[in-house]
Parts: structure tokens; C-alpha cells; sequence
């Protein structure tokens, strides 16, 4: 039987889950990452792990929306600074999203293992996914000197293709890869701006 935990320690066990879990997915992918090998390397049992998370695939949900949280403070930092998000800040928050960041779960997943983990996520997990587009969109909306007729659905789909680039980098020229990202990057940011 698990132990019980206060909700401090709960909390300390769950980001270490995370944060192993984010690990072992850049050294190994998510198909050779195990539970067995999270649980070990931060000294908890396996049976421990279940009640935290029912599986692998909750346990990356959480890393991505742990990750899009961290994103949206970001943005609601600029805009509460700012009162908007310009071009700029824009093409800075992407650019690094896509290129730098080493936390964005999915720049280690392949296609593959994305449609793995989308298929063996449960239902309601997928809906709450799809909310992050609609928060997306929210932000999109305190941008200055945006078109009047941006088609916010189209940058989402610029965005959607340069993750789909980046899980499928292996697919493409490595060394044009940054030059292509910053040129989809434009496309995205003419969408928006006049």
C-alpha cells in the first residue's frame, strides 16, 4: 500500500515525478521511458507512482500543461506589463519556444510517440488539451497593430506546423532547420501583423 503523504510532500513527489519524467524523455523518448525507471532513480515505489498518476501518458499531460502554464505567465507577464503584445514579443516567445526551450515535452517526442500518447490519453485529458487552443486565442486577442482580418485559426496552424517540424526534425535538413523555423516563424507573424 502507498504511503500517505502531506500535501507539501505530495507536491515535492509530483514535480520530481515531472521533472525525471521530462529527463529520462530527452535521454530515452517516451516509448523506452519507464515507470520503473522514474520511480527508481527518485526512490519511491511503483505502486507509489499510480497514485499520483494513472499511467505514462497522465504523467507527460501533466509535464505539457505544466510547460503551457509557465508559457502563459509569460505572456500574462508581457500584457500585464505592456498592456499587449506587439511583434516583437511575439516573434521572441515563439522563436524561443521552438528552438531553445528545453522544456516543451514534445520537442522529444516523435510523431510516432505523439500519436502513442494521444491515442492512450484518455477522452477527458484530450478535451482539457483542446482548451489550451482556446487560451491561445485569448491571448492572441491583445495584440497591437494586428490585422483587421487575421485569421487567428491560421496562425494557430503556423504554430501547429512548427511542432509538427520539430517532432519530425530527423525528417529534415539539420542544418537549415533554424533558417526554415524563422522563415515559417514570418509567415506566422505577417499573418498577424500589418
Amino acid at each position: 500500500m502507498p504511503k500517505i503523504y502531506c500535501d507539501e510532500k505530495r507536491e515535492e513527489i509530483k514535480n520530481k515525478l515531472m521533472d525525471t519524467g521530462l529527463e529520462l524523455i530527452k535521454q530515452y523518448g517516451m516509448k523506452k521511458m519507464s515507470i520503473e525507471s522514474i520511480t527508481k532513480q527518485i526512490g519511491i515505489a511503483q505502486g507509489t507512482f499510480y497514485s499520483f498518476y494513472k499511467s505514462k501518458e497522465i504523467l507527460i499531460y501533466h509535464i505539457s500543461i505544466r510547460y503551457q502554464e509557465k508559457k502563459n505567465l509569460q505572456i500574462n507577464e508581457l500584457i500585464k506589463i505592456k498592456g499587449h503584445l506587439d511583434r516583437s514579443d511575439i516573434k521572441e516567445f515563439y522563436h524561443g519556444m521552438i528552438l531553445k526551450d528545453g522544456d516543451n515535452v514534445y520537442r522529444y517526442l516523435s510523431s510516432e510517440e505523439v500519436q502513442t500518447f494521444i491515442t492512450r490519453l484518455p477522452k477527458d485529458y484530450l478535451l482539457k488539451m483542446s482548451n489550451v487552443k482556446d487560451e491561445m486565442k485569448k491571448k492572441l486577442t491583445y495584440l497591437k497593430n494586428k490585422k483587421e482580418d487575421c485569421d487567428l485559426d491560421a496562425v494557430i496552424n503556423w504554430i501547429q506546423i512548427m511542432n509538427l517540424a520539430v517532432e519530425n526534425k530527423n525528417l529534415l535538413v539539420e542544418s537549415k532547420f533554424e533558417k526554415v523555423i524563422n522563415q515559417m516563424l514570418e509567415n506566422m507573424l505577417n499573418e498577424i501583423f500589418n
